[in-house]
C-alpha cells in the first residue's frame, strides 16, 4: 500500500554550501543546473589529495559546541588506483569518545554507536554536472548532526553510526569541459556511476565496519540509489578485477530515499508530461552522454521501466531482518510539487511499479512498503540540497522509523 503525506515545507538552513566564483562559461540550457554555473574553482579542489583528516563541526546556533567531526573527500579506492572523483565526506556524531581524544580515530568517533545504521547520500547532476558534488550535503548534514546532539546519548547511538556523501566519475558535459578530454573523472559511461556507488558502499563496510543503511539520493542520485539494491551482474560488473577484489561485496540498504529523482528516462524523453515539452532534448542530451544512444538501454537501466523483478535482488541478510522497525524493505519517494525540471509523474509512476511488484508477492514481510510525500511548498528541483533542513528532516524521520 502506499503511504500519502502531503507536507508543508518550512525551511531555516542550519547550514551553507561554500559559495564558489562564477563562471565564465555560457548558461546551461540543461536542467540539471538552474543557471548556478560555479565550475571553476569546484574542479580546481578535486586535484588535492583527501589528506584533511578529521575536522570538528561547529553547532551553527553558537559556533562554540563541537556536534561531529567531518572528513572531507576521503579516497574510498584503495592505493595509486584512486581517482579523484572516487572520493566520499563522512561525518560522524559527536560522542563522549571522540570528546575524550586529543585526535580522532574512526573507532573513538564511532564509539558505541558503531552498530547503528549509517546514512549515504548520493548527488544528483544529470550524472555529468561538476559543480554538485559530495559537499551539497554540507546543509543536511549539519541540520542531523545538530538536531543528534540534542537527543540523549542512548537514543543518540541508536540512530546513526555516520554519515558519508558519495562523489562518483561523471560523463562528459559539453557547457562545462574538462581541460583534459580523456580524464577518466569526467568521461565516465554506465555503468561507471553505479560501480564507484558500490565501491564507496564496500569501502565503508570494509574500513567503517558498516552492516546497515539508509541511502538516498536527489535527482539523478535517486537513480543510483535504487541501482544499487539491483546485482552487480545485471551492470556486467561480475568477473572484473573490482569483483574479484570484493569491492561490490556489500549488503543491500534497508531503505531507499529518492528526493526529486529520475525513474523512467525513456518515458519522459517519450512523452514529456504537460509543461515539461521544453526538456525534452535536454533530456535526452544527458541521457545519451550517460547510457548511449539506443533507447532500449535507457530503459534496461531505469529502476522504473526496468525487467519486472528487479527488487527480488534487492534481498537483506537475516542480520538485516532482525528487529522489527526494519522487517520489510522501505521506498520513501519525495518530491516537490515546486519542481520545474522533473515532473511528479516520475514519482509516481516509480511507486505504481513498487506496487505491482508487490502484488506479485504473497509473504508480507517479503513486500516493499512504499512512502510517497509529496511536498507542496518544496521549491524547485535544488533547492531541498541547497537549503538542506527538510532533507535532513526528512532522512532522520526514516532513521527514527517516524517516516
Amino acid at each position: 500500500m502506499i503511504i500519502n503525506n502531503v507536507l508543508w515545507l518550512t525551511i531555516l538552513s542550519l547550514g551553507t554550501v561554500p559559495v564558489q566564483a562564477q563562471s565564465k562559461q555560457k548558461p546551461l540550457s540543461t536542467p540539471d543546473r538552474n543557471n548556478n554555473n560555479n565550475n571553476n574553482n569546484q574542479m580546481a579542489d578535486y586535484n588535492r589529495p583527501s589528506s584533511g583528516g578529521w575536522k570538528p563541526v561547529l553547532d551553527p546556533t553558537d559556533n562554540k559546541t563541537i556536534i561531529g567531526h567531518h572528513w572531507r573527500r576521503h579516497d574510498y579506492v584503495p592505493g595509486e588506483e584512486a581517482l579523484a572523483l572516487q572520493t566520499l565526506d563522512m561525518w560522524i556524531p559527536i560522542s563522549p569518545a571522540a570528546l575524550s581524544w586529543g585526535k580522532p580515530t574512526p573507532n573513538t568517533l564511532l564509539g558505541d554507536g558503531a552498530k547503528a545504521p549509517w546514512l549515504i547520500y548520493i548527488h544528483g547532476g544529470a550524472w555529468r554536472d561538476p559543480a554538485i558534488d559530495s559537499s551539497s550535503f554540507d546543509a543536511s548534514a549539519t541540520k542531523i548532526l545538530s538536531d543528534l546532539a540534542q537527543q540523549p546519548l542512548e537514543q543518540r547511538k541508536k540512530t546513526v553510526a555516520g554519515i558519508a556523501s558519495i562523489n562518483y566519475r561523471l560523463s562528459p558535459h559539453p557547457n562545462h569541459p574538462s581541460s583534459d578530454p580523456y580524464d577518466p573523472n569526467r568521461t565516465a559511461k554506465h555503468p561507471d556511476h553505479v560501480a564507484d556507488v558500490l565501491t564507496a558502499l564496500g569501502f565503508l563496510k570494509n574500513y567503517f565496519g558498516m552492516k546497515e543503511y539508509v541511502l538516498a539520493g536527489h535527482s539523478c542520485g535517486a537513480t543510483l540509489a535504487l541501482q544499487a539494491c539491483m546485482s552487480p551482474e545485471r551492470w556486467g560488473l561480475a568477473g572484473t578485477a573490482e569483483w574479484r577484489a570484493g569491492w561490490y561485496n556489500v549488503a543491500k540498504p534497508k531503505a531507499v530515499v529518492g528526493f526529486n529523482g529520475l525513474y523512467d528516462l525513456a518515458g519522459f524523453i517519450a512523452d514529456p508530461p504537460k509543461g515539461y515539452e521544453r526538456w525534452k532534448e535536454a533530456y535526452r542530451e544527458f541521457v545519451v552522454g550517460a547510457f548511449g544512444k539506443k533507447e532500449e538501454d535507457w530503459k534496461k537501466v531505469c529502476p522504473g521501466s526496468i525487467a519486472e523483478g528487479w527488487v527480488r535482488e534487492w534481498n537483506l541478510t537475516q542480520q538485516q531482518q532482525q528487529g522489527e522497525e526494519w522487517k520489510k524493505r522501505k521506498v520513501v519517494l519525495v518530491q516537490s510539487l515546486e519542481d520545474s525540471l522533473v515532473p511528479v509523474e516520475q514519482t509516481e509512476g516509480m511507486a505504481e511499479y513498487l506496487e505491482r511488484e508487490n502484488q506479485k508477492v504473497a509473504d508480507e514481510d517479503k513486500k516493499v512498503e512504499v512512502v510517497v510525500l509529496r511536498e507542496e511548498k518544496g521549491g524547485d528541483h535544488d533547492e531541498v540540497w541547497k537549503k538542506g533542513e527538510r532533507l535532513g528532516e526528512i532522512l532522520l524521520g526514516v532513521l527514527n522509523g517516524e517516516i
